[in-house]
């Protein structure tokens, strides 16, 4: 086709929104929208109530004005350090292809076709940028609303100030994601920008260079404290970020749009059917994370002879790529921060200390996971196949105490007091072990796709039941930091005591799941025996 052939812009993009609205309505056929939406309004208001219910309860008390001081001068800086952290990952999104996941049909058509790029790929961007803005958004404000319990400051106050920051927060983020994946700049300039802000914003809350930019963005989080109007700058830098981004979108990659598109569409079957396993390992290839070459340190060989799995484990941890064991030990220390910081009456990062456990024990259990994978050769070996997932549990178990060792001593070279390490090492014990059980729960559970009784289920237990088998596995992980909980709450009693006595049930809870792990077979042999018929 020649130039002259190329059809005028307004026939172009009718033909491309007529050809996604027919895509669109063939898909969709007879769906029943009126079942799907209330489907989706009694689990979300599902999720509503149990949100409410928690923040109700949790009721902290009010920190002690010395206090007050320290959160208005170090709060900012730790939330500039979350906005460097998802700004470095739209960075690294868009240099592989990001943050659109097309439709192959969009892909293998449209972007080959004379239509402008830009054009073809607007609405997508606009549809991703107001989905992610609005969670974001509704995120924050939870977070606004906890933060309003503890320090001075009207609810609806940090409610507004949460949802703002939380808009800047995934606008910035897509906006540099989209900026990146355009090639208008070159990937190692951005790439290495982001750098530099995240070692400006560790440094800044080191004290060891002057407030870094993103700490500006901090004080919207905290604007009810400070009535500062810095951080304003920031959402003028977010919508420049989406402006530039969605309108040079269309120097998209071609080669990485079909290839991410691909892995997403695996990705969201294997989120729909809970395939944790499979999550992990498409997650893995949109990040091109590949295994290293060459072995960080040496199995030794009597270790591999005496017990050939736990050696087999470590081999694979050895291959770790550096970025695995740098999104271990982040998430491994940011959960031991939060757990101090709980210690100190923040209890909703209960929460968020659990969950981080659990993504860092997804990582660790990779021998687990490799051995579920390939159940044929699972069957040959001469033992119990529940004996063998439960010694794979063994080397987990080992690198979860290491990485939290190091969140141990970085807490507590924030806080160098005997307190912290008494507690820190029963909630250390507790928590390492918890995620990996959890993590095992999800990897060994088969699973569960849609069968005729799920169906039959009506919306109100269907949505429900839903969530608490997605939630229970990352409950699992979040009952090991129960003693700390109890710790900070005990009182005028010992913290220690009351940690060590609160780590009994968990570590009950945790031995029940590792026993089941060893009898899942024999259990669903019994039940199945005991079955009628």
């Amino acid at each position: 086709m020649t130039t002259l052939d190329v059809p005028p812009p307004d026939i172009t993009r009718g033909a491309v929104a007529d050809l996604r609205h027919t895509r669109q309505r063939r898909r969709l056929g007879d769906t029943q929208w009126g079942e799907l939406a209330y489907r989706v309004y009694t689990t979300a208001f599902f999720c509503l109530v149990i949100v409410i219910m928690i923040s109700g309860a949790i009721g902290d008390d009010p920190v002690s004005p010395s206090a007050v001081v320290d959160i208005a001068e170090l709060g900012p800086k730790w939330a500039g350090l979350l906005l460097s952290l998802v700004i470095l990952g739209g960075v690294r999104s868009g240099s592989r292809g990001g943050p659109l996941a097309l439709e192959a049909a969009d892909v293998q058509h449209l972007l080959l076709s004379p239509a402008d790029r830009t054009t073809t790929l607007r609405r997508p961007t606009l549809g991703l940028l107001g989905y992610g803005i609005f969670t974001g958004t509704a995120v924050m404000a939870v977070t606004g609303s906890f933060i309003s319990q503890r320090v001075p400051g009207g609810t609806a106050e940090f409610v507004w100030a949460g949802a703002l920051f939380g808009a800047v927060l995934t606008a910035t983020m897509f906006g540099s994601a989209l900026l990146t994946c355009s090639r208008l700049l070159p990937r190692w300039l951005l790439i290495g920008t982001a750098w530099i802000l995240l070692a400006w914003s560790v440094a800044d809350i080191a004290d060891r260079v002057p407030g870094s930019p993103t700490s500006l963005a901090g004080d919207l989080l905290f604007w009810p404290m400070r009535r500062g109007t810095p951080g304003l700058a920031w959402v003028a830098v977010a919508i420049v970020l989406v402006v530039v981004g969605t309108l040079t979108v269309g120097g998209l990659s071609i080669e990485a749009a079909r290839r991410r598109t691909q892995l997403v569409g695996q990705l969201r079957f294997a989120v729909t059917q809970q395939d944790l396993r499979s999550v992990v390992l498409l997650r893995r290839q949109l990040a091109s994370e590949v295994p290293r070459n060459r072995r960080w340190f040496p199995v030794p060989a009597l270790v591999a002879r005496k017990w050939p799995i736990f050696g087999r484990d470590l081999h694979s941890v050895s291959h770790w790529p550096l970025i695995r064991i740098a999104r271990v030990t982040v998430l491994v220390c940011g959960a031991a921060l939060a757990a101090r910081a709980m210690f100190s009456g923040t209890t909703p990062l209960l929460v968020v200390a659990g969950a981080a456990t659990f993504i860092a024990a997804t990582d660790a259990t990779e021998g687990l996971s490799q051995e579920v994978d390939h159940p044929t050769l699972l069957e040959s070996y001469p033992m119990a196949q529940g004996d063998v997932l439960l010694r794979h549990l063994v080397a987990p178990c080992v690198v979860m105490a290491l990485a939290g060792c190091l969140g141990l001593a970085v807490t507590y070279a924030f806080d160098p007091s005997t307190e912290v390490l008494r507690v820190g090492a029963i909630g250390l014990l507790t928590a390492s072990l918890s995620a990996v059980a959890g993590a095992a729960i999800s990897i060994v559970s088969q699973i569960e796709v849609d069968t005729g009784s799920d169906v039959l289920m009506t919306p109100e237990v269907a949505g429900p039941r839903l969530v608490i088998r997605t939630v229970w596995p990352p409950l699992v992980a979040v009952a090991g930091f129960l003693p700390v909980l109890v710790a900070a709450n005990v009182g005028s009693g010992d913290p220690a005591s009351a940690a060590a006595v609160t780590a009994l049930p968990v570590l009950m809870l945790v031995a029940a799941v590792f026993g089941w792990v060893r009898f899942r077979d024999n259990i669903h042999a019994s039940m199945a025996e005991a079955m009628p018929g």
